[in-house]
């Protein structure tokens, strides 16, 4: 089936793209898949994440990211200064494989909680 955007960014497929916050800490839980009409909305979260210091991203109920956004994730991890950073819990095999393909040094950081490396 055709992937169209229709009322922000939910598809009639089904798939789309939540983003919640969490309770008790600062950070986002992601639901859903990102993809070329989902990344404008996960690259603001991220933005929000990297302008309050740092926080969790929590990806157990991530359906589907392509590469481009977990380069997004990258690139907002970088843009945090120490001794703040992301944390990323329970990603997926698949994103996990592309950290190690292309941000092994990325994948180390990232991925510290929650995770077996």
């Amino acid at each position: 089936m055709e992937h169209t955007t229709v009322s922000g960014h939910e598809r009639p497929d089904g798939a789309g793209l939540r983003i919640v916050d969490l309770t008790g800490t600062s950070g986002i839980q992601v639901i859903g898949v990102i993809d070329p009409a989902t990344r404008p909305k996960w690259e603001q979260r991220l933005d929000m994440l990297v302008a309050a210091g740092g926080g969790t991203i929590d990806l157990s109920r991530l359906a589907f990211a392509d590469v481009r956004g977990v380069s997004a994730l990258v690139d907002a991890a970088r843009r945090i200064r120490p001794p703040r950073s992301l944390t990323v819990r329970h990603a997926p095999e698949p994103v996990r494989k592309v950290l190690r393909l292309f941000w092994a040094e990325e994948y180390m950081k990232l991925l510290n909680e929650g995770m077996r490396p």
